[in-house]
């Protein structure tokens, strides 16, 4: 039996509710407290926004029951053709999360722009993702405006895995055009988005706020390839094959120079590099870290 979240208004935070199966081996992660106004990296806040993430693939039925057991009591659903997502709020906090898709469909969408870049927000990114952004940019814009309180802002994250990791990190930029504050960009298994400006103009205007995490062999971060002209941005948080988080550069560099010459594997049936994709595991290992002490 799991208590009803309660807000925790005096420190901003809000308890979080165990979902959709995920194991929660003792009652210590229903008790992860959100850090609504945190500046720097949170474990709590990666973990809730991992959730948020893995939320968005469900149905639109049941994804609204779902954030309102995290307190969010405001709720919008974005869709437009194969773009999803949603707006998730309360009076302290606003989550724009978007759904991924499979690798296969991943893959076909990378194939069809042929990799081609187009401005987009802050730099050149991938036709492909912007085109799927902009079929709900009118509609995340105009919510976030009916959502946001005037007088109050609440403070906003944006997260997603996959394709929903792309479509956030697209979406976060375009709202920091707009004159909107980004508290935090929390990212799941994303590919490359865009070229070196557009990574380092987000590192500049997020810095110490986007956080790209990386499974193991997750190989869907490694695409769009680099040597079309893509770049990463946000502080990578490698979860390594022992569950463990690693956020020393150092120990990403030796990891990129082990997987080289992989990516013929990339996305096949069976592999390790589709294996490590899931949410269900970037979910399970977050909140592994949590139940450790990081």
């Amino acid at each position: 039996m799991y208590q009803t979240p309660v807000a925790i208004q005096h420190r901003k935070a809000y308890h979080l509710w165990p979902l959709m199966g995920v194991p929660v081996m003792t009652t210590t992660l229903s008790k992860v407290l959100f850090e609504s106004h945190a500046t720097a990296y949170s474990l709590n806040n990666a973990y809730w926004l991992a959730l948020a993430a893995q939320i968005a693939y469900q149905d639109k039925t049941t994804i609204q029951p779902a954030v309102a057991k995290l307190g969010l009591n405001q709720f919008e659903f974005l869709s437009r053709r194969d773009t999803e997502g949603y707006i998730a709020a309360n009076d302290d906090i606003i989550i724009v999360a978007f759904r991924g898709t499979e690798p296969t469909h991943l893959r076909d969408l990378l194939a069809d722009a042929q990799f081609h870049k187009v401005q987009g927000p802050l730099g050149e990114v991938h036709q492909g993702f912007l085109g799927a952004f902009k079929l709900v940019k009118d509609d995340l814009l105009s919510a976030i405006q009916r959502l946001r309180d005037k007088s109050h802002p609440q403070s906003l994250w944006c997260t997603g895995h996959s394709l929903g990791g792309a479509l956030a990190v697209v979406a976060a930029a375009q709202l920091l055009v707009d004159g909107h504050t980004v508290n935090g960009l929390y990212t799941f298994g994303q590919p490359r988005i865009g070229d070196e400006i557009f990574a380092t103009e987000c590192a500049r205007r997020l810095a110490g706020q986007h956080f790209r995490f990386v499974n193991n062999n997750d190989t869907v971060t490694r695409v769009a390839p680099r040597v079309l002209g893509y770049a990463h941005s946000g502080e990578v948080c490698y979860i390594d094959t022992a569950g463990k988080i690693q956020t020393d550069i150092n120990f990403w560099d030796r990891f990129l120079e082990r997987v080289k010459g992989r990516m013929e594997d990339f996305l096949k049936p069976g592999s390790d590099g589709l294996k490590d994709h899931s949410m269900r595991h970037y979910v399970e290992h977050i909140g592994s870290a949590l139940k450790s002490g990081g």
